[in-house]
């Protein structure tokens, strides 16, 4: 419920998936309904079929594979559910551009925010009417 440096990495992590897939965070699938981008690309992932994320329309230019597999795997080392095991921006960068090596890095359970209504913000003491003064008066709520 925090903004932090490790918050901005996990939601890079969320842009490339999106970049690299075609879609977007949560998404409709009609053989199995509603689905959560990060949890899609983890279960690809963990079997093996991570290459099969890609956009469709990326299909239609060349691109490696071993590249478009690597920015999959930055992306869900962004993603992993312990922020301290998320790299810094500029490992990132550096792991993007083929500077540092990834088969060997471990890739751990993504975290995953199901229900935004599980999302705290601000105090966990705070009440909402409190937010709502925070709100600017157009939106405060009687």
């Amino acid at each position: 419920g925090r903004l932090t440096r490790k918050a901005d990495v996990y939601s890079f992590g969320v842009l490339l998936l999106e970049i690299v897939s075609g879609r977007t965070a949560i998404d409709f699938d009609p053989d199995v309904g509603e689905f959560f981008l990060v949890q899609k690309a983890w279960e690809m992932y963990r079997s093996n079929k991570l290459v099969q994320m890609v956009d469709p329309v990326l299909n239609e230019i060349r691109f490696s594979e071993q590249d478009v597999d690597r920015f999959l795997k930055v992306a869900l080392m962004c993603v992993q559910q312990k922020a301290r095991l998320r790299p810094y921006m500029s490992t990132v960068v550096k792991m993007m551009c083929n500077e540092i090596d990834i088969r060997n890095m471990q890739i751990s359970d993504p975290g995953l925010i199901t229900n935004i209504m599980d999302v705290k913000i601000g105090n966990p003491r705070s009440s909402s009417s409190s937010f709502s003064k925070m709100l600017s008066p157009q939106f405060q709520t009687s």
